[in-house]
């Protein structure tokens, strides 16, 4: 069954902004240097596999500073094979941090996790797969709830959302995108306590379209790549070839390494897939890695971010699709200008030894220059790896030790000054 992107006549009362707003940065780069965040926030409610009813929340997080109130809003589910994981998981946040800083709109949800361990095991899991993508239908119908009420108190563009996840979350993205009522295994049974509703599910906010206009996954699955027709979604797939938690082609899926699940299709099978029916879309092969590469990987999590930038950026500010990597650019936007750098770090990009000297002093300006202080480095999900107090305006670092990729130089100045540049290692 072909997925149609929404129309539906309440949409149609909001102007897009989106695209007054691609000015060729926003989406793109990082445009704000900073984030707010707002946990915990109800989008529904539904009974778990306990029988209990579980309230159903998100955190959403938004550029500090924008003045702009209709983004594009992603939506991005955690993994844990549907056991465990949680919104705030670091295999997420990073993600939700920097699409901010982007200029997005961008909402980590919880959803009902728990399996029940009987043999065989597909029917559970299938189970939970469905609870989940139930409960991600209802989190996007929350916020076109929310802005169609008048509050839209995230400043979302309800005609631009998109969802994406990890792992399991992958699994959550895909089935949302390509799993039809009447592609639902039989053996599920969508008649057990808290799987009523069909796909749409009962979890909240009813009356509301649940479609986006486009998913990534990460290390995710589907359960048939059959179900993937032309016309459907376009999808931005990564996948490292050595994954042996979910399968990278076809093949058995086993929980925790060895506890036969189900004939699972991994992103190489979506791949050929989409090829055979036309479905555009990006694939990033990650060779040699196994499963979610980009956690503890700065130059793999710098590739997946950028390429999932250039994918969402095609869609919203139709700009030409490009699925391969881009150096992101930090501090683009009008809001994040600054004077003059007083620092100079160079060579950069840097491969060993790295060099910062305090640049000379502007003119009339030496009773507002405080010395340095310290100063640090971060990845590109905001980790420090490398911090130093130093009271000199010159010094040599060692980065040897540092993964190539992006990575943010901070120093601070004993006035209270701070200042950020872009470093790459290579």
């Amino acid at each position: 069954m072909r997925k149609i992107l929404s129309a539906l006549v309440f949409v149609s009362v909001f102007f897009s902004v989106c695209k007054a707003q691609c000015d060729g940065n926003r989406y793109r780069n990082f445009i704000f240097s900073d984030f707010t965040k707002s946990a915990d926030v109800v989008y529904g409610e539904n009974i778990n596999k306990d029988g209990v009813l579980e309230l159903l929340t998100l955190d959403v997080y938004r550029p500090q500073g924008d003045i702009s109130t209709e983004r594009a809003l992603i939506i991005i589910s955690h993994g844990g094979f549907f056991l465990g994981g949680d919104k705030a998981g670091a295999d997420v946040v990073p993600f939700c941090e920097d699409f901010a800083k982007m200029g997005y709109t961008v909402a980590s949800i919880n959803y009902r996790l728990g399996i029940e361990v009987e043999n065989p095991l597909n029917e559970p899991y299938g189970l939970t797969v469905v609870r989940a993508v139930q409960d991600l239908r209802a989190a996007i119908r929350w916020f076109r709830q929310d802005a169609e009420d008048g509050a839209n108190q995230f400043g979302i563009d309800p005609s631009e959302i998109y969802s994406g996840g990890v792992s399991a979350g992958g699994f959550m993205a895909i089935h949302l995108a390509y799993m039809d009522e009447d592609e639902i295994p039989e053996w599920i049974d969508m008649t057990a306590e808290g799987l009523e509703g069909g796909l749409e599910g009962e979890s909240g906010n009813p009356g509301y379209p649940s479609d986006v206009n486009a998913i990534f996954s990460i290390s995710g699955a589907i359960g048939d790549s059959a179900w993937i027709d032309a016309g459907e979604l376009p999808a931005c797939l990564f996948h490292g070839d050595n994954d042996q938690t979910v399968p990278f082609d076809s093949d058995t899926f086993f929980l925790f390494g060895f506890v036969e699940v189900t004939e699972l299709d991994g992103s190489n099978s979506i791949d050929q897939k989409m090829d055979q029916v036309d479905i555009e879309h990006c694939f990033e092969v990650n060779e040699g890695y196994g499963h979610v590469p980009h956690q503890g990987n700065a130059a793999v999590y710098d590739t997946t971010l950028s390429i999932i930038s250039n994918f969402l950026s095609h869609y919203i500010c139709d700009i030409e699709l490009d699925c391969s990597y881009r150096e992101l650019e930090v501090g683009v936007g009008e809001s994040q200008k600054r004077a003059t750098s007083e620092v100079k770090i160079w060579p950069n990009p840097a491969n060993d030894k790295l060099r910062v000297e305090r640049s000379e002093i502007p003119q009339g300006g030496v009773e507002n220059r405080g010395g340095v202080e310290s100063f640090c480095i971060r990845d590109i999900s905001g980790r420090i790896v490398l911090h130093r107090k130093t009271n000199r305006n010159s010094s040599e670092i060692d980065v040897s030790n540092l993964s190539s990729g992006m990575y943010l130089f901070e120093v601070e100045f004993s006035n209270g000054k701070m200042e950020t540049q872009k470093l790459v290692i290579e």
